[in-house]
């Protein structure tokens, strides 16, 4: 067969299974436009189209799973016989209305009757059975929290980012979505592969579109302070509200370049603000020690070296060894102080006292104690979180509220720790700097590079 005719066939195949992608609008909104880059919640209804074996499948197994639930059921002799009527009468009702559903739909007429002439309520009605009889009913968000998401960054499928487009508020749209447009090939939550897609969607909120922040052309040329070493700031506004401190949940947003001028990230992109906590370790330390004395309603901006950023690793949009540009703008600062007193700060080791352990170990303490010393031999109990020098916090027992207990002197920790706990009174914290050699030595240990000096601060809670 020729090339031309075969793909005639091919095409004229496709326009008999797929079904087109379609927008309509039922109800109109209010406000302006919605559009990319805006955050929104959404209220929808979701329909997977079905042809009629496979709803008349779906039917079946929604009633064979409902009667199978009754089994499970309580005998009503037991000591529970109230609970498991009850139960029992819900799953009923549940395979009665799943049995109901293998009958052909039939829809209600509107009750207010009087509204409308006789035809045009019988026109509703033969219209909702035509509009529904294909489709299987798999989530509905009304009743519920509606969905959350940014438009236009790829958090919904792309019919959603082509069909949601230039809605009002208050507007509601049919979306009949294509599998293509749709999971595609994928399987998710329920959704079998290749699966065609309706959806009934309300919008009931849209944020205000936010302005993009802009590369400055000359961003040499910004008066920068250097805070320290590879650390440069700018204050393009001073805040007055609440300072920045560690320990603080920051509300902030950010755009950051390279310095090409080349964007790889921004919160306003997604709509909404980035909420850190300053001082636990989570983030680059150009952030950590950069936003540290902002105050609220604050503008900053930051030159980060690669030492402080993110050094030889590379990201998708972030090549290895990357000098970065920062605009912050402080949004909130809010302290609690439980949090920060079961926090961990890394260390300014500059301003300790260490003394000189065994074997190359160095210490601090922090915080005395008392008590019975930690002995080799015996089960002690910690609290800890470690770094690698460049700041970068890689565990912390704190992070999951439950303290390590392991023999001291056994060789079940690494040596750096069985030299530097032993002698700790109970309540003690210290500071310990392991050297590759107490620690993990030239191989590497998950996300600690081989080679690596550690950073630890160890609280001795007791035997």
């Amino acid at each position: 067969m020729p090339k031309l005719k075969i793909f005639l066939v091919l095409a004229l195949f496709c326009n008999l299974w797929a079904i087109p992608f379609n927008i309509e609008s039922v109800r109109d909104g209010q406000g302006d436009e919605i559009r990319k880059g805006q955050l929104i919640k959404v209220h929808y209804k979701g329909y997977l189209i079905l042809d009629s074996l496979r709803m008349e499948e779906m039917r079946k197994r929604a009633y064979e799973d409902s009667l199978a639930a009754l089994e499970f059921a309580v005998p009503a002799d037991s000591a529970q016989a109230d609970t498991a009527k009850a139960a029992a009468d819900t799953v009923k009702s549940a395979a009665d209305t799943a049995k109901a559903l293998v009958e052909p739909v039939a829809v209600p007429a509107p009750t207010d009757s009087t509204a409308q002439p006789a035809w045009a309520i019988e026109a509703a009605r033969k219209d909702s059975i035509e509009r529904y009889k294909n489709k299987w009913l798999y989530i509905n968000t009304y009743g519920g929290e509606p969905l959350e998401f940014t438009l236009g960054v790829g958090q919904v499928i792309p019919g959603w980012e082509k069909g949601i487009l230039g809605m009002k508020v208050g507007e509601i749209r049919y979306l009949t979505v294509p599998a293509v447009m749709a999971y595609g090939e994928r399987s998710m939550d329920g959704i079998p592969p290749n699966s065609d897609m309706y959806f009934e969607v309300e919008l009931v909120h849209a944020d205000p579109p936010m302005e993009p922040d802009k590369f400055p052309q000359n961003v040499e040329g910004l008066k920068w302070n250097e805070l320290s070493k590879g650390l440069k700031a700018y204050d393009e506004k001073v805040g007055t509200g609440k300072p920045a401190v560690p320990g603080a949940s920051l509300k902030t947003h950010y755009t950051g370049w390279l310095l090409s001028g080349r964007k790889f990230g921004s919160s306003k992109d997604l709509g909404k603000p980035l909420e850190v906590m300053l001082g636990n370790g989570k983030l680059i330390r150009g952030w950590e020690e950069g936003l540290e004395g902002m105050r609220e309603g604050g503008v900053r901006w930051l030159r980060v070296s690669p030492g402080m950023g993110y050094g030889a690793m590379a990201y998708t949009m972030i090549p290895s060894n990357s000098t970065l540009v920062f605009r912050v703008e402080l949004l909130e600062s809010e302290v609690d102080s439980a949090v920060i007193a079961n926090m961990d700060f890394f260390p300014d080791t500059t301003t300790l006292s260490f003394e000189n352990g065994p074997e190359g170990l160095r210490y601090a303490v922090i915080k005395p104690g008392e008590g019975e010393p930690a002995r080799s031999g015996t089960n002690v109990s910690v609290h800890y979180t470690g770094w690698l020098v460049n700041g970068h916090k890689f565990d912390s027992s704190r992070d999951r509220g439950q303290e390590l207990r392991f023999p001291l002197g056994g060789g079940h920790v690494i040596r750096g720790w069985d030299l530097g706990i032993a002698g700790m009174l109970p309540g003690e914290k210290r500071i310990l700097i392991i050297p590759p050699g107490l620690g993990y030595g030239s191989r590497a240990h998950g996300p600690i590079p081989g080679g690596s000096t550690l950073i630890f601060a160890v609280e001795y809670l007791g035997e």
